[in-house]
């Protein structure tokens, strides 16, 4: 939110305590924490695969590693642990500057290079599954098996071939012998020739048909191969969202797979970051409002009320059940020009902090005006605490312990105020009760009844203390 004139950023933390009550701040502020843990424990896992199989060299079956790959293994984890512990601190620490924003960079780029990565694999190895398991891929791997079956085996070709061959091999050493000795022969000269020219026409003939057939079989084994590493790892198996960035961008399937990976891990790595943001602000508006993160309120260095402490630094509470800001308006004196209408100060609180007040502001004249207020202020907290019911003779009565306890040291005479006095005084601070709606008419009222009751919203925040401690 930013002014025209003077740029300011909107202040989250305070906005969560003006807009949520206590109990929907800590509600709130436990889903959130639980999210992040879920977060921090789904980014350590999606990292953790990707390290840890870089780190075993891609090898993913345990059982089958070695003690150093095991090493390899546990490194790796503590790597991822340690990173991904840093990065959830940082979301909600609710760091701000240069080293934050570093820091930031640092955590989200390794995040986001190992889930990408991550997720990039997973991918590759759910093609390539398809791939390989679909029924064209088993086709052309049958084809394979079966031109290697068949160049195994010998064909009606090759055996005629090497019939061939020993047939013209015995018509040759005829004519070897015939050539020797004459007579050992009974073929003539001419039979023999033309018997082996007949099977030398056979042996070219059959040694082409061989060849032409040995080039169909190697032609076809190797289209099945190419067939077979194509569709290995087949593009179109790819999931759909992912074929349509890769047609819609006209960009290669990896490159599609990135875009893809980069849409979902990132839309994961900025709720990581929202989620710890967020407990960094609820975190953050608890101690806006003087509780712990278990919605306690915290206690002052040697028992002096946070509520001192913050007025000190001229800081004013805010505590969405009006309890820290009602005692920081009642602590602060009328004559610094401070709002004093309200306040809830525990009463065992009350002595400590007008001492703490006196010695601070070094005030030594206590005006009767004062007094009063004081006086009023005490009251009203033993009202809202249920100590004193809201009925004019039990706060006579408190008016008058308070008389007693304080006004001499005060320099107030408590002769001065007789029963008279001070009953007005008590019916003079449930009118102004009842005019602030701290507190209305009973309407159940009659005999034995309180005159007045608690408002509900105080009613409310009384119950809400009461939880909280």
């Amino acid at each position: 939110m930013t002014d025209s004139k003077t740029k300011t950023k909107f202040d989250r933390p305070a906005f969560i305590v003006r807009s949520k009550s206590l109990k929907d701040l800590l509600r709130d502020l436990r889903k959130a924490e639980l999210w992040l843990f879920i977060a921090a424990i789904a980014a350590f896992l999606a990292s953790a695969f990707f390290v840890v199989k870089y780190f075993v060299g891609g090898d993913m079956t345990p059982e089958t590693w070695s003690s150093e790959q095991w090493m390899n293994a546990l490194l790796g984890l503590g790597i991822t642990a340690v990173i991904t512990a840093a990065q959830a601190f940082l979301y909600a620490s609710g760091y701000k500057g240069p080293a934050a924003i570093i820091a930031t960079f640092i955590v989200v780029f390794f995040g986001l290079f190992s889930e990408i990565s991550q997720s990039m694999e997973r991918e590759d190895a759910t093609v390539r599954h398809r791939s390989e398991n679909s029924a064209v891929f088993q086709a052309a791997v049958g084809s394979i098996n079966s031109l290697a079956n068949s160049a195994s085996s010998i064909s009606n070709e090759q055996r005629a071939l090497a019939d061939t061959r020993a047939q013209l091999a015995y018509w040759q050493d005829l004519k070897v012998q015939k050539n020797a000795r004459h007579e050992a022969v009974k073929y003539s000269h001419r039979s023999l020739d033309r018997k082996i020219a007949d099977y030398e026409r056979k042996l070219a003939s059959y040694h082409h048909q061989v060849s032409l057939q040995d080039q169909t079989r190697s032609s076809l084994l190797g289209s099945a191969i190419n067939q077979a590493k194509q569709l290995e790892y087949d593009e179109d198996k790819h999931y759909a969202m992912i074929r349509l960035i890769k047609d819609f961008l006209g960009v290669t399937g990896i490159w599609a797979s990135f875009f893809f990976s980069v849409i979902i891990i990132g839309t994961f790595e900025y709720a990581f970051h929202f989620v710890g943001v967020y407990v960094a602000d609820h975190r953050a508006a608890l101690l806006l409002m003087g509780r712990d993160s278990q919605g306690k309120l915290i206690n002052a260095p040697a028992e002096i009320p946070l509520v001192a402490q913050q007025a000190g630094r001229g800081v004013i509470p805010k505590d969405h059940a009006n309890q820290l800001r009602d005692e920081y308006l009642a602590w602060v004196s009328p004559d610094r020009g401070e709002r004093t209408n309200t306040t809830t100060l525990p009463t065992e609180n009350s002595q400590k902090l007008e001492e703490l007040a006196v010695e601070e502001n070094k005030v030594a004249d206590m005006t009767q005006k004062r007094f009063f207020k004081i006086i009023y202020t005490d009251v009203r907290n033993r009202i809202l605490n249920g100590e004193v019911k809201p009925t004019v003779r039990p706060v006579t009565e408190a008016v008058s312990t308070m008389i007693r306890e304080k006004g001499e040291r005060m320099g107030i005479k408590a002769a001065l105020m007789g029963k008279p006095e001070r009953q007005a005084i008590a019916e003079a601070i449930l009118r102004t009760l009842e005019q602030e709606t701290v507190v209305e008419l009973n309407a159940e009222g009659g005999v034995g009844k309180p005159k007045y009751v608690l408002a509900p919203k105080y009613a409310e925040a009384m119950q809400l203390n009461k939880v909280a401690f």
